[in-house]
């Protein structure tokens, strides 16, 4: 069933071949091709078979007319107007029917235009016809700059030549090569935007400058009335197409990762320099043949080189580029047959073709890559983020646990701080007194102010571990004043001098082991100093990052007894605890000797303060 479905279809289809190439037969039937032209140019008249190309002799290199003079026969004048339709003519042309001028191919001056890269269909109104013999002129403008001549020429009815010739021809040659043109354009600016923005040497980038340098080079399709000199144009279009070519390896060898940069300086020098002596030879096709084989070696090898690099990597990607290398180096070997042939002149050439559809095929390829890779990345980005969110929980509930776990700890440290210090403090001061008062050895003025100290211990530590917003401040305020309500009726005056509102926040068990300090000085300094004045300092530094605490008498100074007493090894030991330094000597308030003073200084850095 399958093979007779295949029969059916090869037969239908071979059918509508011959019945197409049977039409075509019979429309060609309805034209006549001039196959021979009488020339006249800067030589003798001369007659020239159609297509032909001009040799040097037959213009000025500077540019010159030259007339082509071809006759046919009409056994009956037309109905309606005849077509003249002409394929090439190079590098501008204007028409003349039986002497009468007809019209040029382009608007402006012919040495001004550009008419060889489309084909053109003239209709010729009958008033302008006779019976029998006709004469067709056609007046070549030509230089040295590109090939110049006059392709065939086809008569018959507008209508046929136009379905039949021009319409497809010009759709081909100009139609199709301005769209791509102008895609190529599109995709070059985009892709130099994105290499632009990856900020380094990529595929991107190179293949945007091929494709805007592509879009130039195919200018000259369309644009028959260039907006600079024709001479200057005519050289930035070989200028481009050559530059594209080289581009082009450049941007395959990028894709494969290959491009170093000593090869793309080398490279592009050499297109500055071809460039630079194709227009100062006045775009001599010998010089340009010679530029172009180094291209055309590469042309040919570069294939060879990216079929082992694609070996290697296994990548679709690689693989699509390879097939569109390899039709590029098709397409160049049979446009270099072409080129040294007799089509070179009419023919038309695969390269700008295959050349601007590789372009297009690979910047497709390039925009799915990019888009693949944005999708991957926006994956990613949602996979990482959401393992970020699921991380930050985690951490979140270990944070948690930790802590719950330090809260508990540094209440359960507190706790023990609290009970070691009222083990130390008053706790071992009661258990003492409760034992000599059991054996009758204290009385009862000594218990008194046993039990005093006691409870003024007490209030040391309530008032430092109580408080919770920067205890040194608050903690001072309250020794001050239970120091005063406990010396109040005293003859001894207390003169204090507190500046450390803007001291940092001290650990609690620090600022007791201070207070308790202070308070061992200033018992000292009530009992043994015989003092009228008790200075109490404290002074927060910012500058030099330090806490200084000094208590100072204008008593009798320090004796041979309290030099060595218990009350200075008791605050050593709480200045070391403190983290600070402790120094005891004469405060020198007064000039008498006999009442020299006592200074005791505390220095405590800051940094230390809350680590104890």
């Amino acid at each position: 069933m399958v093979f007779n479905r295949l029969v059916l279809c090869s037969w239908l289809a071979l059918g509508l071949l011959f019945s197409g190439w049977v039409q075509a037969a019979d429309q060609q039937d309805a034209t006549t091709e001039v196959k021979q032209a009488v020339m006249k140019g800067a030589g003798p008249e001369k007659v020239v078979n159609l297509p032909h190309t001009m040799a040097s002799t037959d213009f000025e290199p500077k540019g010159s007319l030259v007339r082509y003079t071809l006759r046919f026969d009409l056994a009956t004048l037309p109905d309606e107007a005849l077509g003249i339709y002409v394929p090439k003519m190079s590098l501008a042309g204007s028409v003349s029917v039986n002497g009468q001028f007809f019209g040029v191919c382009e608007r402006g001056q012919l040495k001004e235009v550009r008419c060889l890269h489309r084909p053109y269909l003239f209709k010729v109104p009958v008033s302008m016809l006779k019976m029998g013999a006709n004469e067709l002129q056609f007046e070549i403008y030509a230089n040295a700059r590109q090939s110049n001549g006059l392709s065939r020429v086809v008569i018959g009815q507008v209508e046929t030549l136009d379905s039949h010739f021009y319409r497809w021809r010009y759709w081909l040659q100009v139609d199709l090569m301005a769209g791509l043109s102008w895609l190529s354009g599109l995709l070059g600016v985009m892709a130099l935007a994105v290499g632009i923005v990856l900020r380094k040497d990529s595929v991107y980038l190179w293949f945007g400058l091929t494709s805007l340098v592509n879009a130039v080079a195919t200018a000259s399709v369309f644009m028959s009335r260039p907006m600079v000199d024709v001479d200057v144009f005519s050289w930035i279009i070989f200028a481009s197409r050559f530059a594209s070519g080289h581009l082009l390896i450049l941007m395959f060898v990028s894709f494969f990762e290959k491009l170093k940069p000593r090869l793309y300086w080398t490279v592009l020098v050499y297109v500055v320099v071809s460039a630079a002596l194709i227009g100062l030879s006045g775009n001599n096709r010998t010089l340009v043949t010679v530029l172009y084989l180094p291209l055309l070696l590469s042309v040919l090898l570069m294939p060879a080189l990216m079929v082992y690099w694609t070996w290697q990597t296994r990548q679709v990607s690689h693989i699509f580029a390879t097939l569109m290398m390899g039709l590029i180096t098709v397409a160049s070997s049979f446009d270099w047959l072409r080129f040294t042939g007799e089509s070179a002149f009419t023919g038309l050439y695969f390269i700008p073709y295959a050349y601007s559809g590789t372009l297009f095929m690979f910047g497709g390829m390039l925009l799915l890559l990019l888009v693949t890779a944005l999708i991957r990345s926006q994956n990613q980005s949602v996979e990482l983020e959401t393992r970020v969110q699921e991380r930050t929980a985690e951490l979140n509930e270990v944070h948690e646990r930790l802590l719950h776990s330090e809260i508990n700890r540094t209440k359960t440290q507190e706790r023990q701080h609290m009970l070691q210090d009222m083990h130390d403090g008053f706790g071992s001061q009661l258990v003492i007194a409760k034992m000599m008062v059991e054996q009758n050895q204290m009385s009862q003025a000594g218990l008194g102010r046993l039990l005093e100290e006691s409870i003024a211990d007490l209030y040391l530590l309530v008032d430092t571990l109580g408080n919770s917003d920067n205890y040194l401040p608050n903690a001072l305020v309250d020794f001050r004043f239970r120091t005063q309500q406990r010396l109040m009726g005293s003859t001894v005056k207390l003169h204090w001098n507190l500046q450390v509102d803007h001291a940092p926040e001290v650990a609690p068990n620090v600022v007791l082991q201070i207070l308790r300090l202070v308070q061992e000085a200033l018992n000292n300094a009530l009992k043994h100093a015989k003092a009228n004045n008790i200075y109490l300092d404290f002074t927060c530094d910012e500058v030099a990052s330090q806490l200084t605490i000094s208590v100072a008498d204008d008593g009798v100074g320090m004796g041979e007894n309290m030099l060595f007493g218990r009350g200075q090894t008791n605050m050593m030991a709480r200045a070391r605890a403190a983290g600070g330094k402790l120094s005891v000597s004469n405060s020198h308030l007064t000039l008498s000797v006999t009442h020299p003073g006592t200074l005791v200084k505390l220095v405590v850095p800051l940094q230390k303060m809350g680590a104890v």
